[in-house]
């Protein structure tokens, strides 16, 4: 075993005493294992949190898709059917009109 006191330094002036306390500092602001552990119980409860709003919206936009689809399959058809109604209606009124 080293006598840190007696070791000498090396070219850049460091000691291993110094490298030492230099790794322990960079270890200092780590954080345990159970903070970290705590840090991912609070975000798994947001992903938690988040994942039920994104399947209350995806119901919500099936909703509205299958609202849109009857529209489009139902009334759309039926005011085509009431446009070209009224677009005979119009060209008959207009040839009575032109030969009146």
């Amino acid at each position: 075993m080293y006598n840190t006191s007696v070791i000498k330094k090396n070219d850049n002036d460091v000691t291993l005493n110094d490298l030492a306390k230099m790794v322990a500092r960079g270890f200092e602001n780590v954080p345990t294992k159970q903070e970290v552990n705590n840090r991912f119980d609070i975000i798994d409860s947001k992903f938690s949190v988040v994942d039920n709003r994104l399947g209350k919206l995806e119901y919500k936009v099936d909703e509205i898709f299958e609202i849109l689809q009857r529209f489009e399959e139902g009334d759309i058809l039926d005011l085509q059917q009431r446009i070209k109604i009224l677009e005979r209606t119009v060209k008959a009124m207009s040839k009575k009109l032109v030969t009146d």
